[in-house]
């Protein structure tokens, strides 16, 4: 009885030791050059809209969403603090909450006033024409949350 005990627990500790879990992948997109392009039209809608872009072969996941004045606004889908945990975000009750540490965020607020170290990682973006506008480096560099 010991010994099966005993394996169990090693199965279980081996299977879990050392593997950092993978960020999960979002609707699939990709650069025009040097820049990302995001259509307007598919994220202003009040909603949160979850990306996952690839560099090197590692996951960038990022978020796009429109406050209540219907500014839109990018992040990463990782916080200053618990990035390490590969977690990133969920929406529930029209907030953005962090799977890790469970701070949320009003998801209609025009500026996240950041609690702690836990805050979603703002990309420079802006708008022109019919779309919103990430440059590709920002997406490269941020490569290292993920």
């Amino acid at each position: 009885m010991r010994k099966g005990l005993l394996a169990a627990v090693l199965a279980l500790l081996m299977s879990s030791a050392g593997c950092a879990p993978e960020p999960p992948e979002h609707q699939l997109v990709q650069c025009d050059g040097d820049t990302m392009l995001i259509p307007r039209t598919a994220v202003e809608d009040g909603k949160v809209h979850f990306f996952t872009f690839y560099h090197d072969g590692r996951r960038v996941n990022f978020l796009v969403r429109t406050d209540g004045k219907g500014a839109l606004h990018a992040h990463l889908d990782a916080c200053h603090s618990c990035y390490r945990y590969k977690r990133g975000f969920v929406v529930e009750d029209g907030e953005l909450v962090c799977i890790a540490c469970r701070l949320a965020y009003r998801i209609d607020d025009e500026v996240w006033d950041y609690i702690g170290a836990c805050a979603p990682i703002s990309i420079h973006s802006r708008l022109e024409d019919s779309h919103l506008v990430i440059p590709r480096k920002l997406l490269e560099r941020a490569a290292r949350y993920f």
